[in-house]
């Protein structure tokens, strides 16, 4: 005698239910467990090239400081290389420039690192003797900075600010320490070996002469030599 065909029970359907329904779960939790390492990844590798973007522009700056002083946009003099002055700014230098397309700049620029809320901002001037208060160009080396410190080193001594209050001269430090702890933890140190600039680099590149102060040569009038 054949047995009638049937189908799955109620229970058994429900049993191969919750077992698809718990290795979908399973699959969801391992991809959204890869998406969410492939995004720490990603926002790790673009973190690190903004660090090392910063370091680039921190490197190519301070490799070209020279010694040559400036006038601001007031007309007040400032040394070719000054610690912050005042509770944004961190540090000013001269550099020689950039050469940029369609733009003939002047030998030297002006630099400026301030920082504004959490961003460490780049100004720059060009020519340094500014004829403006505004920078030409502000670029963001990190935007999220929860400490940073300079230290000048000179003959072995380690110093706060730029100029020392015991300088004899306007000569640059040997190298410029320093520090930078961003918002997320990271401890950045470097220290940076400036080019040897000295006194007759600043005195030789200053602002251009006066014209009353150009020496004025005159050619004495030619003599009628001949005898009657």
């Amino acid at each position: 005698m054949n047995r009638a065909p049937h189908g799955f029970t109620l229970l058994e359907l429900l049993v191969a239910m919750a077992i698809f329904a718990f290795i979908g779960i399973m699959a969801y939790g391992g991809l959204a467990a890869m998406i969410k390492n492939s995004e720490g990844s990603r926002g790790a590798r673009e973190q690190l090239a903004e660090v090392q973007r910063g370091l680039r522009v921190l490197d190519d700056d301070l490799s070209m400081v020279i010694n040559r002083p400036v006038r601001d946009g007031l007309g007040s003099p400032h040394l070719a290389l000054m610690s912050g002055r005042d509770g944004s700014t961190l540090l000013e230098f001269t550099r020689t420039a950039r050469v940029r397309e369609g733009f003939a700049p002047s030998p030297f620029s002006r630099i400026r690192y301030r920082l504004e809320g959490e961003a460490w901002l780049r100004d720059e001037w060009n020519p340094p003797d500014a004829a403006q208060l505004e920078p030409d160009q502000v670029i963001t080396l990190w935007p999220n900075v929860a400490q940073v410190n300079f230290r000048f080193l000179e003959d072995g001594q380690d110093m706060a600010t730029w100029p020392p209050a015991n300088a004899q001269n306007m000569s640059l430090p040997q190298a410029i320490s320093m520090q930078l702890l961003l918002k997320d933890g990271r401890e950045i140190t470097q220290v940076l070996l400036l080019p040897d600039a000295g006194l007759g680099d600043a005195m030789n590149a200053t602002t251009p002469a006066t014209p009353d102060a150009e020496a004025q040569t005159t050619t004495p009038p030619a003599q009628d030599t001949d005898r009657q």
